[in-house]
């Protein structure tokens, strides 16, 4: 059986939310950084959260420090040390069992090209938002593309899932949650580990989904 997973990144691979991560390092030399930076974390719970739409969140947050090209880089290598402890192996076994793996997130592939290198994904298997770039300043985000918005993942796994027999979606936000309640995904496993919303164990219990708190759970959930 062929089994297509499909792995969210921020706080999931990742034990940090990337955007976030670039967003307070140009945040780092206002006068205002901590009520900014709180203002960060209370959009980017919004959003994960669905009490927010993805797009507000995402405009939002762009909206609160510039970044530009030298930044974002110095983060996208930094995020390379800011792997989830145990996801490595456990990305290695389950391709060694022969599952395809895909990287679906909200996040931005600037930021996450360079990591999810390194767990070996290749470009076709990451899907990602776009900076809109004015020269070496972010001046956006491609609105057109479909993780720009709430469904943006069940498109996404339309897309990808191909001859796959089975299609599991792995996350910790209600936007990973969406694509297995629109039918994109056989299974969702909740990850809480890194974040815990309420509002997705909430889900996983009315919809039967599972939910796991650590990577050792998780791979006993995908049989690995």
């Amino acid at each position: 059986m062929t089994r297509l997973i499909a792995f969210d990144v921020d706080s999931t691979l990742l034990r940090v939310e990337s955007l976030d991560s670039a967003l307070e390092a140009a945040l780092a030399m206002r006068d205002d950084k901590l009520a900014a930076k709180a203002r960060l974390h209370e959009i980017t719970r919004a959003g994960m959260s669905g009490s927010m739409a993805l797009r507000d969140s995402l405009e939002a947050r762009l909206e609160l420090a510039a970044l530009d090209r030298a930044g974002v880089d110095a983060v996208a290598e930094q995020l390379r040390q800011r792997l989830t402890p145990g996801m490595a192996p456990l990305i290695r076994k389950l391709r060694a069992r022969g599952d395809v793996l895909h990287a679906v997130s909200g996040g931005f592939a600037d930021l996450l090209e360079p990591v999810l290198g390194d767990l070996g994904f290749g470009q076709g298997d990451i899907h990602a938002n776009r900076f809109i770039w004015n020269g070496d300043q972010v001046s956006g985000l491609d609105t057109d593309y479909p993780l720009s918005r709430n469904g943006g993942k069940a498109e996404i796994l339309n897309t990808i899932s191909g001859k796959a027999d089975e299609t599991i979606m792995v996350g910790d936000g209600m936007t990973d949650f969406e694509a297995y309640e629109a039918g994109a995904a056989d299974r969702f496993i909740g990850f809480g580990l890194i974040a815990k919303r309420e509002v997705v164990i909430a889900a996983c219990e009315w919809s039967g989904a599972s939910y796991v708190r650590t990577v050792d759970g998780l791979a006993k959930a995908l049989g690995v």
